[in-house]
């Protein structure tokens, strides 16, 4: 593969036609409509996983970035997510995902000794570690990395809420601007870590449940 600059390599990540799976994922959204909640209020739900959710995986991603930039422990990394991601569900969901990146990664970085030895692994560690060592290696600044992860969490979600909830597209990308946005200022503090410790701790006790109930459903349309 040529050499990739680092803003093209935020944009081919961030690209929702990347093969990397993430159709199958649908960020908590078909659990939440399982579970009753109505359409109206699914920019709701969304604006509390952007603040809780989706900033632990963001914060995970720039710590395995750090991790992998300077030789730090990745396991630890890893730890730290698990820590702070309680639903089992939502743990494997994320693991699941992580193995169409290790693919995307195996790709753009032939012979990385780190995704080479994570495809090797019976189960492998979760998405944002991956996305955060691809990030490394291409040379993503921490702070694209953090609104990369943001984004494509919306954005899965918001593919999901068309299938789910057909409505207007350009209403679901107004909601994916006002998303991220609304997360923007919590964003320097996310790219400043270099500590798995300071990972947020951020949970959301009633999606992590629907995450429950919709792993054991027999009828779903997205993994999680």
């Amino acid at each position: 593969m040529p050499p990739l600059a680092a803003s093209t390599a935020a944009l081919l990540l961030a690209d929702a036609r990347l093969p990397s799976g993430g159709h199958a994922h649908s960020a908590g959204v078909e659990p939440a409509v399982t579970a009753g909640v109505d359409a109206g209020h699914l920019g709701a739900f969304l604006h509390g996983r952007a603040a809780t959710t989706t900033l632990v995986e963001a914060g995970t991603a720039v710590a395995a970035r750090s991790a992998r930039l300077s030789g730090g422990d990745l396991d630890t990394v890893e730890a730290a997510w698990a820590a702070r991601t309680p639903s089992r569900a939502q743990r494997d969901a994320a693991r699941v995902l992580a193995r169409g990146y290790l693919r995307v990664g195996g790709t753009l970085l032939p012979g990385d000794e780190v995704i080479a030895a994570w495809r090797e692994r019976p189960v492998p560690p979760p998405r944002p570690c991956v996305l955060g060592v691809i990030a490394a290696r291409l040379d993503v600044p921490a702070l694209e990395l953090a609104r990369l992860v943001v984004y494509e969490d919306m954005q899965a979600a918001a593919a999901a809420v068309l299938k789910l909830e057909p409505r207007d597209p350009l209403e679901l990308v107004s909601l994916v601007v006002e998303l991220c946005s609304g997360v923007e200022d919590r964003l320097p503090a996310i790219a400043a870590i270099t500590d798995p410790a300071d990972i947020p701790a951020l949970t959301a006790p009633q999606s992590e449940a629907w995450a429950e109930a919709h792993a054991r459903s027999t009828r779903r349309l997205f993994r999680a």
